[in-house]
């Protein structure tokens, strides 16, 4: 019986110590992107209609967004400081609400560019699901959620990644945050060395409500997946 319990036992530690470790492919991810220029640059780039410039510098930051509405002229800035909007060259007084939907829309379109870099923030927590295969191409699946912070909206939120296990490239990525979504690489675009990328964004099917955003992979391989839209990058310039 001891000899058959100590085989048991070398054999969780030995299957243990094989499993890939999430926070290496993580780092093998960021190395592949070379993201890590972005830790002390200023961004610049134009998603949609507005514009933006992404500044951080060391545990400093800045990020800025400026679009005309039927308002005027907007102005958003979120730094260390918090979050203010300008309007015409004026300070808006936001009640909490407001302020905290145009933060949270303002930090996600950063938070999504700066992937995979954003997943060694602080409040990550990773974890690494096994592999699998999408169009018959092998993935490492992770999943992250997050310590209580502000990082890519509430703690609560749980994302679902898939990494090349070749060359570690961030090929798909799923989230439920703002409804159920799940992205595939569109396109590139290399920028002073670093790699940023465009997606298709895909939606819930209509016939399907309760399969949860960790097997969208599934769904996406049998095309049952419905396209929302494509987020696209354009002049981006790094300094």
């Amino acid at each position: 019986m001891n000899r058959l319990l100590t085989l048991i036992l070398l054999t969780f530690i030995y299957s243990g110590c094989n499993q890939p470790d999430a926070r290496k492919i993580v780092d093998k991810s960021i190395a592949f992107y070379n993201m890590d220029k972005l830790t002390n640059a200023t961004l610049e780039f134009k998603f949609r209609t507005a514009s933006f410039k992404v500044m951080q510098n060391g545990g400093q930051f800045k990020y800025e967004r400026f679009f005309s509405d039927s308002t005027g002229n907007v102005h958003d800035i979120l730094s260390n400081e918090g979050f203010k909007r300008i309007l015409d060259g004026k300070e808006l007084l936001l009640d909490q609400k407001e302020s905290d939907k145009h933060r949270q829309s303002l930090n996600a379109v950063i938070y999504f560019l700066y992937l995979p870099l954003k997943l060694n923030d602080a409040s990550v927590v990773k974890k690494y699901l096994g592999k699998t295969q999408i169009k018959g191409k092998n993935y490492h699946k992770i999943e992250i959620s997050f310590e209580n912070s502000e990082e890519a909206g509430d703690h609560s939120d749980v994302f679902y990644y898939w990494f090349d296990t070749e060359d570690y490239s961030m090929d798909h990525f799923a989230y439920s945050a703002g409804g159920n979504r799940f992205r595939e690489v569109l396109r590139t675009h290399e920028t002073g060395g670093v790699i940023f990328q465009d997606y298709v964004n895909y939606q819930m099917p209509l016939d399907d409500s309760l399969t949860t955003v960790d097997k969208y992979d599934s769904l996406y391989e049998a095309g049952r997946l419905r396209v929302l839209s494509q987020i696209e990058l354009k002049d981006i310039v790094l300094k």
